[in-house]
């Protein structure tokens, strides 16, 4: 039984991380930061995201900018995030 749990947690981790790593990773890349640096502000917020946020949260509207949120958290620099056109009028950073 533990088993399969453990498999279908793996497997929604995999479609999660293939929902919003693609995306998260165009913005870090934004800030020209060594690529180690970059893998390591993915993958840090992909996982405290998983662990953070429930189902619900994760269909929200926003989730991306929460996304964003964690990786300034990880070490991701807001000038890189003013290049975006129109963030700085959605999102205060």
């Amino acid at each position: 039984m533990m088993n399969i749990i453990y498999y279908l947690n793996q497997r929604a981790y995999a479609a999660f991380y293939d929902t919003y790593a693609p995306s998260l990773w165009g913005i870090i890349m934004l800030a020209n930061l060594p690529i180690s640096q970059s893998e390591i502000i993915l993958v840090n917020t992909l996982a405290k995201a998983w662990k953070q946020f429930d189902q619900r949260t994760r269909s929200e509207k926003h989730f991306f900018t929460r996304l964003i949120s964690l990786a300034r958290e990880e070490g991701l620099c807001t000038d890189c995030l003013k290049t975006i056109p129109g963030f700085n009028q959605l999102h205060r950073v």
